[in-house]
């Protein structure tokens, strides 16, 4: 699934800074909507349930 993949290079890619220590679910979902339109409108719920090596985010 193409937002699967999307969600995980996000992740991927993210690099910790003094503004943002670590990624979280609203970090991960901002820069999703930020780079590609959430038509499906995504939110952590459907991360959580759909992509479970990223379920944990806080």
């Amino acid at each position: 699934m193409e937002i699967v993949q999307r969600l995980k290079d996000i992740a991927g890619d993210f690099e910790p800074s003094a503004e943002e220590p670590e990624l979280t679910m609203f970090g991960l979902i901002s820069r999703y909507n930020k780079k590609y339109k959430n038509t499906e409108l995504i939110g952590g719920e459907w991360v959580r349930e759909n992509i479970p090596e990223l379920a944990d985010l806080p």
